[in-house]
């Protein structure tokens, strides 16, 4: 890569995979072959402050070895974008770092007065192609090799596509041809981030979703793919981690980003493509349905009295026996599903939809006012709508049934979501938003109370099937304990409810407007 101004960022557009068994001599094999490929050894080095604090600002920084020539270069994920990072590179006479060169860059700021030094190491032999077609040009990089922190090694055999000419669309088709190939899973977990994970920063610990990055100037457009972003790459990551450990929380954080991202359908639905919104709403729906059944007997058994709490009986040990054994199986099931191949069509069709699909062409006046007006513009009549429907549907909660409840849960979920999209779009009440929020909250965490006593009946009902004596029994009981203060939940629910009916508002129609296009917000179908 040539040389950059350390002084001015240079954005790239990349797509990288993560190879599965046989990739490799099946790619290199027909489509780029060994012969042709420039082949390199790199040694790079990440540094950060003890704290990291470089990755907690989301940068990262290497020195990085190739033959004689050391290239320092800072990272940046530039706008919450999927394939695109701001880039600060140059090339210095040793291994050690250029402090000057970061001065004039925004990860100043987060080192701050802190000392810099090394995190891991990366070990990596890079084999690389250049893809040419009519016009367009595109880098194809495979690399193999591991990770170092410590005495901790982890494996890389990945391939990145880096668009240098042509079309962002072009470089998806590359992609998607190679795909049919070999099994290739989209990934958006960098060398560093992985690095980072080795070296103890995180552990094995869940991916959870990140503060949402839209405000008061961001388009419809632009708030669209922030979030449906950030909960695919939530998604995409933990499925990762999964499949590495039977964890329940990376597990229900994996089903978060699918309700976010369900979510943000719902709430942008009025401005995306037919086609395109219903194969995500298809494929996403299959996805939380392989997961369900996992959850649902994890948070049974998180809830369920420990052996030291109650005496233990023969018909109590085989009850769960057989729970754990049905765990098992469902987690077979879910972990079935991340390694099909239709999740990896799953993450690249998302992927390419939400930053090339159909519905940025879309050429409706409707369409275009909400996706070039203002996201406050868009939120402000799905949040009264949102509102007026949990309001209106919590009447008489106290006559609701438990299926009712559910579907009260969904649309407290719903709206706690839009909230927390749009939040910072509506700033001129942050502490209503924050009562609103917190309100909000608690109503939620009290149906989902009432949700799981409902589910405990089911996942018990399942892990006994058909059997009946003492175990049977044993189940009912387990039944009993954790759903026996039902009426105690819902009369809390209802305290809640009450509490939440209180709340104003924290957005207005009024914040939403865009005098600058001067384009009239549309009236938007009930989400």
């Amino acid at each position: 890569m040539l040389a950059r101004n350390p002084a001015k960022a240079a954005p790239e557009l990349e797509i990288k995979f993560q190879l599965g068994a046989g990739a490799v001599e099946a790619l290199q094999g027909e489509a780029f072959p060994l012969e042709k490929a420039v082949i390199s050894q790199l040694h790079a080095v990440y540094f950060d402050t003890p704290t990291h604090a470089l990755r907690d600002g989301g940068f990262s920084l290497r020195v990085r070895r190739k033959g004689d020539t050391y290239i320092q270069t800072l990272k940046h994920r530039a706008g919450g974008g999927l394939f695109e990072r701001d880039e600060w590179e140059h090339q210095v006479p040793g291994a050690d770092l250029d402090l000057a060169a970061l001065v004039c860059t925004p990860a100043q700021a987060a080192i701050g007065e802190a000392a810099l030094s090394p995190a891991f190491t990366v070990e990596v032999e890079r084999r690389t192609h250049i893809w040419t077609k009519g016009q367009t040009r595109i880098e194809v990089v495979f690399d193999t090799g591991l990770i170092i922190a410590g005495d901790r090694q982890d494996t890389i055999c990945e391939m990145e596509l880096e668009l240098l000419a042509g079309t962002p669309q072009t470089l998806f088709d590359l992609a998607r041809e190679l795909q049919s190939k070999a099994p290739l899973t989209l990934a958006f977990e960098s060398k560093a981030q992985r690095g980072y994970r080795l070296a103890g920063h995180d552990g094995v610990a869940a991916l959870r979703a990140q503060a949402s990055a839209v405000d008061a100037e961001t388009t419809g457009e632009t708030a669209f793919q922030l979030i449906a972003r950030d909960a695919l790459i939530q998604i995409a990551g933990n499925a990762r981690l999964l499949q590495r450990a039977h964890n329940p929380d990376v597990l229900h954080q994996m089903r978060v980003g699918l309700r976010r991202l369900r979510a943000a359908l719902s709430v942008f639905k009025d401005m995306l493509d037919a086609e395109g919104l219903n194969a995500a709403r298809r494929d996403t729906q299959w996805l939380a349905g392989e997961l369900s059944e996992a959850r649902d007997i994890d948070v049974f058994l998180q809830r369920a009295a420990t052996p030291d709490e109650i005496e233990e009986s023969p018909g109590r040990a085989a009850f769960f026996r057989a729970l754990r054994i049905a765990q098992a199986e469902a987690y077979e099931t879910a972990l079935a599903a991340v390694r099909s191949d239709r999740f990896r069509g799953l993450l690249f069709n998302l992927a390419e939809w939400i930053e090339v699909g159909g519905w940025l062409r879309l050429a409706n006046d409707a369409q275009r006012t909400l996706r070039e007006g203002s996201a406050a513009a868009l939120a402000a009549p799905v949040l009264d709508r949102l509102d007026r429907r949990l309001r209106r549907g919590s009447r008489k909660f106290k006559q609701i049934d438990a299926e009712g409840r559910h579907d009260l849960r969904k649309q407290a979920k719903k709206l706690r979501y839009a909230a927390a999209f749009f939040g910072e779009a509506f700033p001129r009440h942050p502490k209503r938003r924050q009562r609103f929020v917190t309100a909000l909250k608690a109503l939620q965490d009290q149906l989902g109370e009432l949700n799981d006593m409902a589910v405990a009946r089911a996942v018990a009902m399942r892990a006994v099937g058909r059997r009946s004596g003492e175990l049977a029994f044993a189940a009912g009981l387990e039944v009993g304990r954790l759903t026996g203060d039902e009426d105690v939940v819902i009369e809390t629910a209802n305290k809640a409810l009450k509490a939440f009916r209180r709340m104003k508002p924290f957005w207005s129609s009024s914040e939403g407007r865009n005098e600058d296009l001067n384009l009239s917000r549309p009236r938007l179908r009930t989400v």
